[in-house]
C-alpha cells in the first residue's frame, strides 16, 4: 500500500490519534509533517475524559524522521488577515500557520483537521481536494474506527461546502 504523502495535520488530529491509540499506525502509513507550533505547543497537552493532563512528546518521532516537524517564516497574521471576522476569529495559529505554509508551498499539501474552520477555508479558496478527515486517512492506512463527528469525512464535506457557498456570496475574505 503507498504512503499518504504530504500530510499538514492539526493538533486536533494528532491529539485525537493518540487518544485513539492509532498514532504509531498512521505514522508507519503516511509522510506527516507538523508545523513547530503544532508540534511544541499545541499537542503538549491534552486532557482525557477524567480531565487528567497528558503529554504528547513528538520529539523522538522528530529527532528519528518518522514526521517531519516544518518553521513556517511567513506571516500568519497576514494570512489570517485577508479574512473577515467569522473566519480570523476561529482560525488558531497552529491552523493559521499550517495553512499558510501550505498555500505558499511548490508542493500539493493535504491538511487534516478536527476544526471546521480549516475546512470551510479550504473550501473558500475553492482548495477542496487539499483537505482529508482522519476517517479518510485511517481509511488510507487501512485502519477502521469509530470516529466522532467532528473527525470523518461527512463533517469535512458539510463544512467545505459552507466554504465554496461563503465564496459565491462573497463572505469570508475582507
Amino acid at each position: 500500500m503507498a504512503r499518504l504523502q504530504l500530510l499538514l495535520l492539526d493538533a486536533g488530529i494528532v491529539i485525537g490519534l493518540h487518544e485513539l491509540g492509532l498514532w504509531d499506525k498512521v505514522v508507519e502509513g503516511c509522510d506527516i509533517t507538523l508545523t513547530h507550533t503544532v508540534a511544541d505547543d499545541e499537542v503538549e497537552y491534552w486532557e482525557d475524559e477524567n480531565r487528567n493532563r497528558i503529554s504528547i512528546d513528538l520529539s523522538e518521532d522528530i529527532s528519528s524522521g518518522r514526521i517531519r516537524c516544518v518553521e513556517v517564516p511567513l506571516n500568519v497574521e497576514a494570512f489570517k488577515q485577508r479574512f473577515d471576522p467569522s473566519y480570523y476569529d476561529r482560525l488558531d495559529l497552529g491552523e493559521a500557520e499550517s495553512m499558510a505554509f501550505m498555500l505558499d508551498s511548490q508542493e500539493e499539501w493535504t491538511i487534516s483537521s478536527a476544526d471546521a474552520i480549516v475546512f470551510k477555508v479550504l473550501g473558500r479558496l475553492g482548495l477542496r481536494e487539499q483537505g482529508i478527515s482522519l476517517e479518510e486517512i485511517l481509511k488510507e492506512v487501512g485502519l477502521s474506527k469509530s470516529l466522532e463527528w467532528k473527525y470523518q469525512k461527512d463533517f469535512r464535506i458539510k463544512y467545505t461546502k459552507e466554504g465554496e457557498r461563503d465564496s459565491v456570496t462573497g463572505t469570508g475574505l475582507v
